[in-house]
């Protein structure tokens, strides 16, 4: 009977610690919504131009990180389809040519990349318009934008077939060309844009190709204080030449690798 007596009384005691704990200090009951509020995450007190600042970063290094943030939290979710996010993506992973049909996500997905502005996109999609297509023009568009947003492989498909048409197409490719500022020093990176390129090419059906016209060369007019500077390209000896013979030499290998030779 003194047992019984006792768990009542425990029983009691542990029922009115908890009401004590659930009242505050003046004497109301604790909101559970203003408790969970101040379990909010750090992510959530971001102003939104940060958090959209912070995740196109991630998505511009691996497009893999950016689906695992926004499945992180609802923020990122919400942020994942500002513009800026489509612009910055990373598409590195997917294939130029897609031999299976994709599934509608992905295509979407791709296809706002192009409309945002994405210049891996844009690059992608010029190479597909131009050389698979046939749409000229419309390639040439896209290739151009991305090469306004300093993509290089898209300069430098851009230039070389400018530059491939000869007239004032011709000095207006060299000029885009002698933008990307090609040296000794820094002919490695044109190698490494050569090898991209001809990669892409290989996963395409070439319906259009280019015919190499004429480009003027000063390299004869040495008397009128031209610049002239040695140039090294793969597989051949150096050369003296000026800008429009050392890109005509490469436009040359530009073509070769389009026609499937190299």
């Amino acid at each position: 009977m003194a047992r019984r007596e006792t768990n009542c009384r425990s029983s009691s005691i542990g029922r009115r610690r908890r009401r004590i704990n659930a009242v505050g200090i003046n004497g109301k009951r604790k909101s559970r919504k203003r408790r969970r509020s101040q379990r909010r995450p750090v992510v959530g007190s971001l102003p939104g131009d940060l958090l959209i600042d912070v995740l196109a970063r991630v998505a511009s290094s691996s497009f893999t990180d950016l689906f695992n943030a926004k499945l992180c939290c609802r923020d990122f979710l919400g942020a994942a389809e500002d513009e800026s996010i489509f612009q910055h993506v990373s598409i590195d992973k997917f294939p130029v040519i897609h031999w299976f049909p994709p599934s509608d996500a992905l295509l979407s997905f791709l296809n706002r990349c192009v409309d945002k502005g994405n210049p891996e996109a844009m690059f992608r999609q010029g190479m597909i318009e131009f050389f698979s297509l046939a749409r000229i023009e419309t390639g040439l568009e896209y290739l151009k934008r991305a090469t306004e947003k300093g993509h290089v492989e898209a300069t430098y498909v851009y230039g070389m077939i400018l530059l491939s048409r000869g007239g004032q197409s011709s000095q207006q490719g060299l000029n885009i060309l002698n933008s990307m500022k090609v040296s000794r020093s820094n002919y490695l990176k044109i190698r490494e844009c050569r090898a991209k390129i001809k990669a892409v090419v290989r996963e395409m059906w070439i319906n259009n190709s280019i015919s190499l016209n004429e480009v003027g060369c000063k390299c004869q007019d040495r008397n009128n204080n031209l610049s002239i500077r040695k140039r090294k390209f793969e597989d051949e000896e150096d050369v003296i030449s000026c800008n429009a013979c050392g890109w005509y030499r490469e436009v040359i290998s530009f073509c070769k690798i389009v026609d499937g030779v190299v």
